[in-house]
């Protein structure tokens, strides 16, 4: 399925806006719960990413899982943890992957190598505009 990189602008007006690969993702819980946000494609993410509150409103237990130490994020180290649930990127089917939840105002969400990447061939093509995501 090919996509759009979707135009965003930065916070300070006078600097020109700049285009992200970016999907809508339906995130689902255990007892029928979902929540949709955008999701960045993230080549050099390891794990998807997502914020620790949408783990929270779709009822998953945070006393289980497994929990890692990651770089990068906020220039130091953060928690991760990291639970099995299924996801949907737009117009491709539900998946059941790894997800890394993080506490950091900075991730909202992310799709990364493992658990994403390894599911799918993503070809990035920004000189036309588009990004393809084809599931293996």
């Amino acid at each position: 399925m090919k996509y759009d990189y979707s135009v965003s602008f930065p916070f300070d007006p006078s600097r020109p806006a700049f285009r992200r690969p970016l999907v809508e993702v339906t995130l689902f819980g255990p007892l029928g719960s979902s929540i949709k946000t955008l999701a960045l494609i993230d080549s050099g993410a390891d794990y998807s990413l997502f914020n620790i509150e949408f783990a929270r409103k779709l009822g998953l237990d945070l006393s289980v899982g497994e929990r890692q130490t990651t770089t990068g994020i906020e220039g130091g180290y953060k928690e991760l943890l990291i639970l099995d649930i299924e996801l949907q990127v737009e117009a491709l089917n539900k998946i059941k992957t790894p997800v890394g939840f993080i506490d950091s105002p900075s991730v909202s969400g992310l799709l990364g190598q493992i658990g994403f990447f390894d599911l799918n061939r993503v070809k990035f093509e920004r000189d036309h505009n588009v990004f393809e995501i084809i599931p293996r």
